[in-house]
């Protein structure tokens, strides 16, 4: 069945078909040391190929794993849940096209961070794209549909998605209904629509896949700072919770704070201080007199503020009034641009607090202003004693990085938060691993935590340990009430309810309405479930059909830089 699904999707145009072998060349590496290879894989080079794909996909029966970029490091990068599934890569999709009257961009699903930056910069619009930790080859839109979210103004990233058009499992069509209503202009702006709103299906969902995306952007404000937050003390942390709660509610322009402990800093720190061969109680206590030294506080914070330059000036004032036994320093990005010109000048004494934060300032520059950089890869090399230096072509999946990213929803309270530091510093410990422990606000009622398992994957023991370990922080997070909010590709069993439960129940219904051959994704973030009978679907389009090859134009060439479409109007959308 597999030969011949192979076989037939050769024929279609603007497809480029992998053998078993060639995908694993191509897709094997995971940083979190997955075994489970894919069937096959397709490349995509042509939108139109993706409906032709899926048809075929339905009459024989074969899982596909749609993927973006394929970076997602410490999740399982480009692999499947399902060894039976086909990657269908989506990478060479990458046109953009800039509305700067409604400040958004429609984008395709191949689209990177540095696509997207370099479009706005050709556009003239003064927007920001919406950064991650990835980086500059990081993806827009699989990060946005994985629930990805960063520190500019629209911290949510799917909650900046207003327009999403592909198919369903079973070859449906889907577009915002505003398109069906000829209101486009309000499609744009308004992503929920009138009515029903099926777009939340999307998200984490295998029920289809995106074809295209409007993504809205911020706009650049008149006044930006960034804050860093340090805590002398554990206590003194645990204790500004509340009315650190209370100030994400009471400053709008503040953007996501993301606050780490001592030993997280180390972790990001240039000569990978983690590389220590010590264990246990020795490496502990190594730990704890490195960050003395190296003056690193219990926790530090960095958070982003976004306003009108009185707004903004006003609120650096009120949060250093209100965060008590907590230093609060304030840049803007100029005034580390300079530093950037003088550092090197500035006398050892009486300025080793501004060193020690100055390559984070520098960082988080880049976030800030809203566009890419590198620098946030290194935790995955933090056991890397060579310190590689990072560039573009930085893969930490590909150089042998081991990191499983392990992510709690935690209640943003003081009490939880000092369970949650309690509880999974043990649990980290016990297993031989150091608690780099972050959480970053979400919103004023979730923390959204982030500890990374770093191993070495070329140790059959340490990789089997460090599994062990992330299955253990996924239980000890659930029975004591931290759902993750994302996952890897081998722990999605983690998150299934019982076939008989409500919520299953539910998902079955929708993926037998719109997925009836579980042809998208199969197992992804999906609750366990009975096996449905195959009912053959009529594909609404052949992929032997005739008409619609005639029909089609040379595909464009990928292999040259993408082509940017500036709208400034509301001409073409696509």
């Amino acid at each position: 069945m597999t030969t011949s699904f192979f076989s037939e999707v050769l024929r279609i145009p603007g497809a480029k078909v992998l053998s078993r072998e060639e995908a694993a060349f191509h897709y094997g590496a995971d940083t979190g040391a997955s075994q489970r290879l894919p069937a096959g894989a397709i490349v995509i080079k042509e939108v139109d190929a993706i409906q032709e794909v899926l048809a075929l996909a339905n009459e024989f029966r074969v899982p596909l794993w749609p993927i973006s970029g394929g970076r997602n490091f410490g999740y399982g990068t480009s692999l499947p849940v399902d060894s039976r599934s086909f990657i269908v890569d989506l990478s060479q999709l990458r046109r953009v096209y800039i509305d700067v009257k409604s400040s958004t961009a429609l984008i395709e699903p191949g689209v990177t961070q540095a696509d997207l930056h370099a479009a706005i910069k050709k556009s003239g619009a003064d927007l920001l794209v919406p950064t991650t930790g990835v980086g500059p080859n990081g993806n827009i839109l699989g990060n946005a549909l994985d629930g990805g979210y960063g520190l500019t103004p629209i911290t949510d990233h799917f909650d900046a998605i207003s327009e999403l058009e592909g198919y369903w499992g079973n070859g449906t069509e889907f577009r915002h209904t505003y398109q069906d209503l000829n209101c486009p202009e309000m499609a744009k702006r308004w992503n929920a629509g009138t009515g029903y709103s099926w777009a939340g299906l999307l998200r984490q969902g295998n029920f289809g896949i995106v074809t295209k995306a409007r993504v809205q952007l911020a706009r650049s404000p008149e006044a930006t700072r960034i804050l860093v937050f340090e805590w002398k003390s554990n206590d003194a942390f645990i204790n500004s919770q509340t009315e650190l709660n209370k100030l994400t509610e009471d400053i709008p322009g503040i953007g996501g704070i993301i606050m780490m402990n001592d030993c997280r800093i180390l972790s990001t720190q240039v000569d990978t201080p983690l590389a220590s061969t010590l264990t246990g109680e020795a490496r502990a206590a190594y730990l704890q007199q490195l960050a003395k030294e190296r003056k690193i506080s219990a926790w530090t914070g960095l958070g982003t503020l976004y306003g009108s330059r009185a707004a903004v000036a006003g609120s650096v004032k009120d949060i250093r009034r209100r965060l008590k036994n907590c230093r609060v320093w304030s840049f803007s990005p100029n005034q580390i641009k300079q530093l950037q010109k003088i550092q090197t000048y500035l006398p050892q004494w009486g300025f080793s607090s501004l060193r020690r934060h100055f390559g984070a300032l520098v960082n988080t520059l880049g976030t800030v202003e809203g566009y890419p950089i590198v620098a946030f890869l290194k935790i995955a090399y933090a056991l890397d004693p060579t310190a590689k230096k990072l560039d573009l072509n930085s893969h930490p999946a590909k150089d042998g990085a081991g990191i499983l990213w392990y992510a709690p929803l935690v209640p943003f309270a003081a009490d939880e938060v000092e369970r949650y530091r309690t509880v999974m510093s043990k649990c980290l410990m016990d297993n031989g691993f150091d608690p780099l422990l972050a959480v970053t606000s979400r919103s004023s009622r979730t923390l959204s935590g982030t500890i990374p398992v770093l191993f070495d994957r070329k140790n059959p023991d340490d990789v089997a340990r460090a599994k062990k370990c992330y299955r253990q922080l996924v239980t000890t997070g659930l029975e004591n009430g931290w759902p993750p909010y994302r996952l890897g590709i081998d722990y999605m069993d983690m998150i299934a309810c019982p076939a008989d439960s409500p919520s299953a129940q539910v998902q079955h219904l929708l993926k037998n309405a719109l997925d009836e051959n579980s042809v998208i994704a199969s197992g992804r973030y999906e609750h366990s479930k009975p096996v449905t009978p195959f009912v053959p679907v009529a594909s609404p389009v052949k992929a032997t059909e005739t008409a619609t090859a005639s029909k089609r134009v040379s595909p464009p060439d990928y292999s040259r830089a993408f082509t940017h479409s500036v709208n400034k109007t509301e001409t073409n959308e696509a």
